[in-house]
């Protein structure tokens, strides 16, 4: 098979609806094809940050990065190539984020070392403040720090945190209530 290698460590890996293989390094941003997309300060569209800890493709085929600095981006294409709208990038510990899950029901889950911050994406990108916050600070979880996520053929969302071991939500169908 191909190898390739990198002058930076991958840490997420995602491949879009053309069946094209994107790369999320440690500190050199994104790799999308022969292309890399970085943060640059003068530029408001590009990514967040260079440090790509977790990749997911929604199920309308949006890709979304999470980013260990700068929040969740999501990705905007055009004829020019990609830019990155930007959002859950308000105090520090909500920009560090190391996993994303979309739950059966559409839901787009999120850990960060604020908690887990669940939407529903449409929801999101309409107003990039709907979303719903599960951390310690509120009582919904025993750590903020969030290490991965899973759904289980139940529906029950499984989300692990730094010394509180694991937490279990079971799905819900409408998260305003």
């Amino acid at each position: 098979g191909d190898n390739k290698y990198f002058q930076s460590n991958i840490y997420a890996v995602v491949e879009d609806t053309e069946g094209t293989v994107w790369y999320g390094s440690r500190g050199k941003g994104l790799l999308v094809g022969d292309t890399w997309y970085t943060n640059k300060a003068y530029d408001p569209a590009s990514l967040s940050n260079n440090n790509i800890f977790a990749m997911y493709r929604d199920k309308k085929g949006r890709v979304w990065i999470g980013t260990f600095g700068g929040g969740l981006d999501l990705v905007v294409k055009s004829e020019k190539g990609y830019s990155f709208m930007h959002f859950l990038n308000g105090d520090y510990s909500q920009r560090l984020i190391r996993s994303i899950l979309e739950d059966h029901n559409g839901w787009m889950w999120v850990g960060t070392s604020d908690g887990v911050h669940v939407f529903h994406p449409d929801s999101l990108i309409a107003d990039p403040k709907k979303y719903h916050v599960y951390n310690f600070a509120n009582g919904k979880l025993k750590s903020s720090e969030i290490k991965c996520l899973f759904q289980d053929s139940k529906g029950r969302v499984w989300v692990g945190t730094t010394g509180a071991g694991f937490a279990m939500c079971d799905q819900i169908d409408d998260y305003d209530n």
